[in-house]
């Protein structure tokens, strides 16, 4: 046994923080995508990581240890589910393969005991039906029951078998093939099932792009899809007891034409009782400078343009604490957009707009009755 301290300084006892290399250890060392194990020694020493330095394991401690001590080294149950997930990308690998195309190739992956992400080269994003037959692909497989096998041989041997080579490993004379009948054939050195029947059921959650030619899937199975599962069947019985309705997509529909009803009512409540625009002349000019508190202030502005000719206006409609502001100019020398960056500073914001039309928003509804006479005052000397 060796001990190295937090900064890798070789050490004869550890109290807290260290390394520890074992004689002989269970612990498999992240690599090939697959994460670190964890676990425990002795039973109370906890192992949060392990990673391999100059070819040697190396579990990362939160403990006391001293060199010579006889250890009893446990990995945690979470070692299952990551071979679940390791097991599955050798599946997924092969599915993409079977479905898109031999022109799949690896381009990086991970394996935990939560979820499995890879990467492959393809040209563009995958369908909707390619994302779901690659999906029943590999749960097909994973119902055959077919046995996991992992042999040693040589780089030769290991190529007659049509075994794949996993991205950034490097390969010595003899290699570790890990395969699923005829079905998936991989050299790999990490950890996987006996059986693929033991990864249980296999979700893609997401499909995506890396870099050019480059896409992710995201995976679960095992717990985590058991979890997702679950998870699912809350949130809809949670959706049926919201919409009152057995048949989610009916009791929607109920919803969109509810809402769709809703809006109608509501356009006709506000067309009732939006105000009523009467223009005053301003050197021959209609003018109108109002605050509304009813209706959309761009459909105001349009019906007072189509009923009076050579019309400045301006409008003003509180929102909460904020205002919103419009105004227009038809057959005036006003530009709009000119007007309203003199008024909207005065209520705090900013917009812009054409000589035509411009909007705005303010931040402070109080100086509505300044922005008013500020406005009256633009149109007295600009007109």
């Amino acid at each position: 046994m060796g001990l190295l301290d937090e900064v890798f300084n070789q050490v004869e006892t550890i109290n807290g923080k260290g390394w520890v290399l074992l004689d002989k250890t269970p612990f498999y060392a992240e690599s090939g995508g697959q994460t670190g194990d964890i676990g425990t020694i002795n039973g109370a020493i906890k192992v949060l990581d392990t990673r391999k330095f100059l070819e040697m394991n190396l579990s990362e401690i939160e403990g006391s240890l001293k060199v010579g001590d006889v250890v009893n080294a446990q990995v945690s149950n979470t070692r299952a589910e990551i071979e679940k997930h390791h097991s599955a990308t050798h599946l997924l690998h092969a599915g993409l393969r079977a479905i898109l195309g031999d022109h799949i190739a690896q381009a990086g992956s991970l394996n935990d005991d939560k979820r499995l992400r890879f990467d492959f080269s393809h040209p563009q994003a995958m369908s909707n039906e390619e994302i779901a037959q690659v999906e029943a692909w590999v749960n097909d497989k994973i119902s055959r029951n077919i046995a996991g096998k992992t042999e040693i041989m040589s780089v030769d041997e290991a190529k007659n078998t049509g075994a794949m080579a996993l991205f950034g490993e490097k390969y010595g004379n003899e290699v570790r093939v890990v395969s699923f009948a005829n079905d998936s054939i991989e050299l790999c050195g990490g950890t996987h099932v006996s059986n693929a029947s033991e990864i249980g059921l296999f979700m893609i959650t997401k499909e995506s792009g890396v870099s050019a030619g480059v896409r992710r899937i995201e995976a679960i199975c095992g717990q985590s899809a058991i979890e997702m599962v679950n998870n699912l069947r809350h949130e809809l019985n949670e959706i049926k007891t919201e919409l009152k309705n057995q048949n989610t997509i009916a009791g929607i529909n109920n919803l969109k034409e509810q809402l769709k009803t809703l809006k109608s009512e509501l356009k006709t409540a506000l067309n009732n009782s939006k105000k009523e625009l009467g223009a005053t002349e301003l050197k021959g000019k209609n003018i109108i400078v109002e605050e509304v508190e009813a209706g959309d202030i761009k459909e105001l502005i349009d019906e007072a343009k189509n009923k009076y000719p050579n019309l400045a206006i301006m409008l003003f409609q509180k929102k909460d604490d904020k205002v919103m502001i419009a105004c227009g100019s038809k057959e005036t020398a006003i530009k709009a957009g000119n007007w309203i960056k003199e008024i909207a500073p005065i209520l705090g914001g900013g917009g812009g707009g054409r000589p035509d039309f411009a909007q705005a928003g303010g931040k402070d509804a109080s100086k509505i009755s300044e922005a008013k006479e500020k406005a009256l005052a633009y149109l007295e000397e600009n007109l």
